[in-house]
């Protein structure tokens, strides 16, 4: 390797002064969540982030290691769960801020670190400032990452790639210890927010950039430099992978089928929208694409809304992409490039290609990947390095104007076309949406068609006026300055009204079922509550709401999975990929799962739709204990639900399946029989006379205390997932914990007084954490012995 002679780009300070900058331009993008108390709420940013981040800032509060999630799904690992992302460094701001600005700063950090990290990247490939620039803006403010705070997992990880491509290209040109520790920690930022597709994806990245890199120097420096950035990489990602690898051979995390995991899948129809805009959004009511649409026009595998409602990168962008192209065609490595751009885009259009399930039938690894739309800030990404590209090739001092003068005209001229077509002739809307859809409603006609004339229309105002400003007149730092306020500007208009925020006290306010819940229980103790509700509605309107405030409250009030985590209240959801495939296998009957099996697993409460059809039929022991005539739902108790720790008789099978079908089919067992799979051995039986007590200590989620008095041998059954990790003792002896109930834990117990202990310890996590630690050691000392090295060859 050698040393760090050569120098960056961008000295540290002035790369303060860029991040800087790019902070203040973000700001002004997203001025009303900066000069506002509202909250970045839409989608699994209040179902999945919130929840997260709450549970994660409350255990390291008290100094503890968040490693057993009990919010959802009768619990789970909280590190195997990729997507938990425990070890990004912004989750320190939890720590310090109260939970909606922790997650505001979160969301807005990682728009000048996207910026940055494109920034970086094309001026490692020589693309003059404005021409950077250019790019930073296309990719930070692209439909996709401007949408995605709906998500900020997502986001975190999509910022952070760009960066990780700049220290993998540095460290491939010139090989040294800094580097490689600098790139591999960038790549493993990418890990650890939280994103296994993204990383992996970033790592297929690397290694394209490896074979097409001018510079990368001769095949065998290649191969053994991208080698070591990637093994390196994961390494330091080892906390993260291990605990996930431990889980992905446990179950079956992310998609169980080819079907499913082509949800979200980007449709043909919405590939117009990367040169035109979100022509099919209602941007200024509903801030997104309506559901009517989506289920008719774009559907996304079963759900009422799209990944992302936008996947615009700026006509601009797409000019210079294009003209790039154009200029370098004689290049082999341009069609390379090309190429693998347009399998990501294959790969993004999921089920509507066979490209997606050729990948997912061929590779195992790729299995547990889901929701082909994700991979779309990769094609956004791609789009912007060409787009930088393009500018060094075609607008600096003798370079190929003329092919942004033919592209600006062309797509232009295609812009054009499509909006005087629509307006004059209502081409599209007769061609493309009455022949997939005859019976739209008028209004929703009248609005498309509008869209699309507008943005047309938009189109070919941006591509012409990019053709005008390749031609040489003025100065070129004029020229430079209108291109990119071009491209700034066409994404304001098309994605800020895009992001959603609400009010802040949608956090803070308890909903009246949790307070209904709370009353019941004593304090402290854990309780378990299920929601059968699917939609919510909310056609009332709700004073100071939009449509996605009323939805965000609908959430809460229902308490779907897993906003009842705001509350201290754990649910009987499954929404986390890390839920245990046996308490899944139980809820093939809805109605059976809740009135029956969900109690008898000791969830005492339920929320349901009080609207005609709602599908799930309650025994008449339920007692209704709150309405919410707003969003048409109910809160009810199951008295003979069970207790979460109890002495049980233990009925043995031979196995899951037997379990399954004395559960699913026919009357229950009685309340004190628990059905056990006794791995081939045998079980004292207990007779009806069984009598006992338990006393149960949780000093943590991941310990569990029962002393237990039994008059004969018998079982205790926890109301818990029954997944790998968990160790139990019985007064100091190690003893088998035993599937019961087919989803929750049992252990054998004598007759007389015992102390049973159950501790979780993460798979993979000790060992992660000892690898990752080695690897900054190993890369300390190897920087020492460079600086050595480069010290004498100097004297």
């Amino acid at each position: 390797m050698t040393d760090d002679s050569k120098q960056a780009d961008v000295p540290s300070g002035r790369a303060w002064v860029v991040f800087a900058g790019m902070g203040v331009v973000a700001l002004g993008f997203f001025a009303r969540a900066a000069l506002s108390s509202d909250v970045f709420i839409a989608g699994d940013t209040l179902r999945a982030f919130y929840p997260m981040r709450a549970f994660w800032a409350e255990r390291v509060s008290a100094f503890d290691l968040p490693e057993w999630y009990a919010y959802d799904g009768f619990g789970q690992s909280f590190l195997g769960i990729f997507l938990s992302g425990a070890f990004h460094p912004t989750s320190l701001l939890h720590l310090v801020l109260p939970l909606g600005v922790a997650v505001k700063l979160t969301v807005l950090s990682c728009y000048p670190v996207a910026m940055l990290g494109v920034w970086a990247l094309l001026r490692e490939y020589g693309v003059p400032r404005p021409g950077a620039l250019f790019g930073a803006f296309c990719f930070a403010f692209s439909g996709y990452l401007v949408c995605i705070t709906n998500n900020p997992t997502y986001l975190l990880a999509a910022s952070s790639v760009p960066a990780a491509l700049w220290g993998a290209v540095r460290f491939l040109r010139a090989p040294s210890a800094r580097r490689l520790a600098v790139g591999a920690g960038l790549l493993a930022l990418v890990a650890f927010a939280g994103d296994a597709q993204g990383f992996a994806m970033t790592n297929a990245l690397i290694v394209l950039v490896a074979l097409v890199d001018p510079e990368a120097g001769g095949w065998r420096r290649r191969v053994l430099t991208c080698a070591a950035l990637v093994v390196t990489g994961a390494l330091l990602s080892a906390p993260q992978l291990f605990p996930a690898a431990g889980l992905v051979l446990s179950g079956e995390p992310g998609a169980r089928s080819v079907v499913e995991a082509q949800r979200f899948s980007l449709q043909p129809l919405r590939l117009g929208e990367l040169l035109m805009g979100p022509y099919l959004a209602d941007m200024h009511g509903l801030r997104g694409i309506p559901d009517v649409v989506v289920w008719n026009l774009v559907p996304s595998g079963g759900f009422g809304r799209v990944w992302v409602d936008s996947i615009y990168v700026g006509t601009p962008a797409c000019v210079l992409a294009l003209a790039g192209l154009w200029a370098c065609a004689r290049r082999p490595r341009a069609w390379v490039l090309a190429g693998a751009w347009v399998l990501l885009l294959a790969l993004c259009l999921g089920d509507s290609l066979p490209v997606y399930g050729w990948v997912y039938q061929v590779l195992p690894l790729w299995r547990p990947f889901r929701y082909p739309e994700k991979l779309v800030p990769l094609v956004t990404l791609g789009l912007a390095v060409a787009a930088g590209l393009g500018w060094k090739h075609c607008l600096v001092e003798g370079g190929a104007r003329r092919a942004v003068v033919g592209a600006g005209l062309v797509l232009g001229a295609l812009g054009g076309a499509v909006a005087l077509g629509e307006a004059a002739g209502g081409w599209w809307t007769r061609g493309v949406l009455t022949s997939r859809w005859p019976e739209a409603p008028a209004v929703v006609v009248g609005g498309l068609s509008g869209n699309v004339v507008w943005m047309g229309a938009m189109t070919a105002v941006l591509g012409w006026a990019c053709a005008a400003l390749a031609w040489p007149w003025g100065t070129a730092r004029l020229r430079g300055g209108l291109f990119v306020a071009l491209e700034l500007g066409a994404l304001v208009w098309a994605h800020e009204p895009l992001y959603v925020l609400a009010p802040a006290e949608l956090l803070e306010l308890s909903p009246p079922f949790a307070d209904r819940i709370r009353e019941r229980v004593p304090a402290g103790e854990p309780v378990r509550v299920g929601s059968s509700v699917r939609a919510i509605g909310n056609a009332r309107a709700v004073p100071g709401l939009d449509h996605h405030g009323r939805l965000s409250l609908g959430f809460t009030t229902g308490l779907l999975p897993d906003t009842a985590t705001l509350w201290g209240l754990e649910s009987a959801n499954g929404y986390m990929p890390g839920e245990s495939v046996r308490v899944r296998g139980l809820r093939r009957d809805v109605s059976r799962w809740y009135g029956e099996l969900a109690p008898r697993l000791g969830t005492p409460f339920s929320v349901h739709s009080t609207r005609a059809g709602a599908g799930v039929v309650l025994p008449p022991t339920v007692r209704v204990l709150a309405e919410d005539p707003l969003f048409e739902t109910m809160l009810v108790e199951h008295p003979e639900a069970l207790a979460r720790v109890l002495l049980a008789r233990p009925r043995c099978v031979a196995g899951k399946d037997e379990a399954l079908g004395l559960l699913l089919t026919g009357p229950l067992p009685p309340r004190d029989v628990a059905v056990v799979e006794c791995a081939g051995g045998s079980l004292p039986e207990a007779s009806e006379r069984l009598t006992g007590t338990v006393r149960v200590e949780r000093p943590s989620p991941e310990h569990l205390v029962a002393r237990v008095e039994a008059s004969e041998p018998a079982v205790l059954v926890v109301n818990d997932a029954l997944l790998p990790g968990w160790t139990a003792w019985v007064d100091g002896q190690e003893a088998a914990i035993l599937p019961a109930n087919v989803a929750v834990r049992a252990v054998a117990v004598p007759a007389g007084q015992h102390q049973v202990e159950l501790r979780y310890r993460t798979p993979g996590l000790r060992l992660g954490l000892l690898v990752a630690l080695g690897t900054l050691l190993a890369l300390a000392l190897l920087g020492r012995m460079g600086r050595r090295a480069a010290g004498k060859a100097t004297t």
